[in-house]
């Protein structure tokens, strides 16, 4: 049986970068995933301008820069009309202006490998088939039949947590929401240069994004009332997204390189992330918010928030869920203004009559979006 201080279920960003935190904290760490990893995960693979502080931070900028990617300089949204407004992204001073066409798989590997450089004992490949506490410590059997003892556990294992559900966090069982989310990739090599796209057509709206290898990102949100029971995927590139005229010119110069890949639903109810020993990260804490491309950023920020909040419960020794509870509480202080930000976008990306228009009046009035973009997109600080 190996003790360690926390052990982390879920290697992605959100657990990788929790790991890393405590790591160099000097906190013994085990991290934990069902997977082997470079795995592929579905993901719009923008990296939003605002998660350089946080690569910075974690000394994996130039890791993340190393890895096969397109650059992003700027935002582009058209409509079935044929409107389309873009506008270039800002920075504060001294900060990057750019954003990444990443995938997942890479970006995944290079926090893997930063926390295995700090001392973590990464377990890949790895399920967690029990949680069971006692004596004050969490005993975590792995497939592998290898014994874990460990004083904390952050669940970091997606929005279908193993960990929140065994340990009884959910606050609403219901799994039903009107979206469903695909991904694929599509050999384009000139579609989305320099530019995050998103295009809206009826039912929903697909994101592109250029990798910087001929190949684009292609994800998508739709009403799940709109699609048929089969060829679900000729149904999508063949009829619903060609309605918008910039999508239908990009799929027509473009071969799909890449199998579809769906999850569901795509927005989820909030959940309570704390309980006596443990908390949740990332999607596993539903802090993610596909809208606008800051689900890394939220994954990472609230992994490192995590690692701080469980640094001083290991200092003082008290780990109940009353005090684990300061974690929520950061997570909604430091989340708030873009949760309601995103609120209200995706509001108004299911309604195209009302978004429509004030695309066309960007077209006129650049301000209009420039604004609207550096609020999503301007790097921030660390807290």
């Amino acid at each position: 049986m190996k003790d360690c201080d926390v052990a982390i279920v879920g290697a992605g960003p959100a657990g990788s970068s929790a790991a890393i935190a405590l790591a160099r904290r000097g906190y013994d760490v085990v991290l934990i995933d069902k997977q082997q990893f470079p795995r592929e995960k579905l993901c719009g693979d923008f990296v939003n301008p605002i998660n350089w502080p946080v690569f910075e931070n974690l000394s994996v900028a130039e890791g993340v820069l190393a890895q096969p990617h397109g650059e992003v300089s700027g935002f582009r949204i058209t409509a079935c009309s044929g409107e389309a407004a873009e506008t270039s992204f800002k920075a504060a001073p001294q900060q990057r202006a750019i954003g990444l066409g990443l995938r997942r798989a890479f970006l995944d590997q290079v926090l893997v490998e930063r926390a295995a450089e700090l001392g973590v004992s990464v377990r890949l490949g790895s399920r967690v088939e029990g949680l069971i506490r006692a004596e004050q410590a969490w005993r975590v059997a792995l497939g592998t039949e290898e014994i874990l003892r460990a004083k904390l556990i952050i669940g970091a294992d997606g929005r279908n947590s193993w960990v929140a559900q065994h340990l009884g966090m959910n606050t609403s069982s219901s799994t039903h929401g009107r979206s469903i989310g695909f991904q694929t990739r599509l050999r384009s090599p000139d579609a989305a240069q320099g530019k995050i796209e998103i295009h809206l057509f009826p039912g929903g709206y697909a994101g592109l994004v250029a990798l910087g290898d001929g190949t684009v990102s292609l994800g998508l949100a739709i009403d799940r009332a709109t699609l048929p029971r089969a060829r679900i995927a000729d149904f999508l590139l063949a009829e619903c997204l060609p309605q918008n005229p910039h999508l239908k010119g990009i799929l027509s110069r473009s071969e799909r390189v890449a199998e579809l890949r769906s999850a569901y639903p795509v927005y989820f109810p909030r959940r309570r992330c704390y309980t006596d020993g443990a908390v949740l990260a990332g999607d596993a804490a539903r802090v993610s918010e596909p809208i606008s491309g800051e689900g890394v950023f939220f994954a990472m920020q609230s992994g490192l928030l995590a690692a701080d909040t469980l640094d001083q419960a290991l200092r003082s020794g008290e780990v109940a869920a009353d005090v684990l509870r300061r974690y929520e509480q950061r997570c909604v202080r430091a989340f708030r203004r873009r949760f309601v930000l995103n609120s209200l976008l995706r509001m108004a990306i299911y309604r195209p009559y009302f978004l429509t228009p004030l695309i066309r009046l960007a077209e006129k009035n650049s301000r209009i979006l420039s604004s609207l973009v550096d609020r999503v997109c301007q790097p921030q600080a660390v807290r």
